[in-house]
């Protein structure tokens, strides 16, 4: 069974998240990410953006990212053994 589960988090992150391209990141940002990532997203890929852009107060990342232009992003839940 494949387990999804649903963020809302910032515009800025679909290239690192989708296609590891961190290249238009400042360090400032890169660090947020990274801690984002570590905290947040252990066993979790990102498999879709949706289209559904809009500039939010209050996201799945706030802790992390200032309010700002943000998108629902789709991530897959990898079993424990997933390298194997």
């Amino acid at each position: 069974m494949i387990h999804t589960i649903e963020f809302t988090l910032p515009n800025h992150w679909a290239c690192p998240l989708i296609n590891g391209d961190e290249t238009g990141l400042d360090e400032a940002e890169l660090d947020s990410f990274y801690e984002f990532c570590f905290n947040e997203l252990e066993n979790l890929h990102c498999v879709d953006v949706k289209d559904d852009s809009t500039f939010v107060k209050y996201h799945d990342a706030m802790q992390y990212a200032l309010a700002g232009d943000c998108s629902t992003f789709t991530f897959m839940k990898l079993n424990e053994d997933y390298d194997n």
